[in-house]
């Protein structure tokens, strides 16, 4: 048991639950709610918000509030006076909004009658933090005071201050935590085992780690590079090609940040050395299940890259063996999945188009596959020769 100063049983059970939030994120309406009965408050929120202007609404978590009047919020009234004036506040420090404002202003405006007197709320008990205010926004978490509760505010605020170092300490820790659990670890695993070049991408479309066949690919700058510019960005090597790359991946990072369903088919990334295209496709991560988990660098897309000039008869015969694919119906596969079409195909074999075309039917039968981009995705699972 996490003991106070005071040795009060109370406030005991209090850290306890606090710290217990550790090892479990989930649990913070929990912490948010034991805290609110210590403080006498109506209920809490965990919220970051978004600079001005940006498209972009608060991550929260609610405890104990009434979601209609923060929909209201979330919609119009972000940046009400009570959240300019606490976003100027260090983080750490306990605060209640009414002290930072004119007094009675806040009463005067239309957030107060269209959010505040949904719930009787009369001030609110604010704790700032770094992590929930990054990039121009403001964040922390808040403690809704009712009318009689606000008429003793200095005292409440004090007893928050108490709990601060706690709190900021137990969501810092929250935050490696949720960001570790969603898979770092594992994904790093992956990436080793993953024979051609892959990487994975945070929120900002950001390099985060490579496995060595990434490395390597990057390195010679032919086809994809990266470029230094608020952190390392995956690039095509040819300026030409570069939107529809920036496009694939944007869609990619859209689709695991929840703002899109809709994915851009994978790319064929030409090389200055006149080796066979790259073809490069983008696949998003599952969400972070603590959402301000999202705060902290994580991995949000992996990029794989197949590379047809490290392919060879070996990753044919593997896959011949594997699918039980005739020498014909294989050498098809590779080349398809190598980036070549099937309409290519015949003056590069010397064969008819229908007879491509069979053997392309064949291939998509015996493997499970449909496209182009899943038969490439298939053969990124075959290592490359030696």
């Amino acid at each position: 048991m996490v003991a106070s100063a005071q040795g009060d049983p109370v406030e005991d059970k209090l850290l306890d639950l606090i710290y217990g939030v550790v090892a479990d994120p989930s649990r913070w309406p929990d912490v948010l709610i034991g805290v609110s009965d210590h403080l006498g408050a109506m209920g809490a929120l965990m919220v970051h918000v978004p600079p001005p202007g940006s498209r972009h609404l608060p991550m929260h978590i609610l405890a104990r509030l009434p979601e209609e009047p923060f929909a209201v919020f979330r919609e119009h009234y972000q940046w009400n006076p009570w959240t300019v004036a606490v976003s100027k506040v260090p983080p750490g420090k306990a605060v209640n909004a009414n002290s930072l404002i004119e007094p009675g202003s806040i009463k005067k405006t239309a957030f107060w009658s269209d959010v505040c007197i949904a719930f009787d709320q009369a001030d609110v008990l604010n704790l700032p933090h770094k992590s929930l205010s990054q990039d121009g926004g403001t964040g922390g978490i808040g403690f809704c005071l009712s009318t009689p509760a606000a008429a003793d505010a200095d005292k409440r605020v004090r007893e928050l201050q108490r709990l601060a170092p706690h709190l900021c300490r137990a969501l810092d820790a929250s935050l490696i935590v949720a960001s570790r659990a969603n898979g770092p670890q594992q994904l790093a695993v992956i990436l080793d085992m993953i024979p051609n070049a892959a990487l994975l991408l945070d929120g900002a479309g950001r390099i985060t780690q490579t496995n060595g066949a990434a490395d390597a690919l990057l390195r010679r700058s032919d086809g994809i590079a990266f470029e230094k510019g608020g952190g390392l960005q995956l690039v095509a090597a040819l300026v030409g090609e570069r939107r529809a790359l920036a496009r694939m991946l944007k869609d990619a990072l859209n689709v695991a940040n929840g703002r899109s369903t809709a994915l851009s088919e994978p790319v064929q990334i030409a090389r200055p050395s006149g080796a066979a295209p790259l073809l490069v496709t983008a696949v998003p991560l599952p969400r972070p299940a603590f959402a301000f988990a999202e705060l902290v660098p994580s991995a949000r897309v992996l990029v794989m890259i197949v590379d047809p000039a490290a392919k060879s008869r070996a990753t044919a015969s593997a896959i011949q063996a594997a699918y039980g694919l005739t020498g014909a119906e294989a050498r098809v596969a590779l080349l398809l999945a190598s980036g070549i079409t099937g309409a290519q195909m015949p003056a590069m074999l010397g064969v008819t188009a229908a007879t491509i075309k069979t053997q392309l039917r064949r291939c998509f039968e015996k493997t499970g596959t449909h496209s182009q981009a899943e038969l490439m995705r298939l053969f990124a699972m075959f290592p490359p020769s030696n």
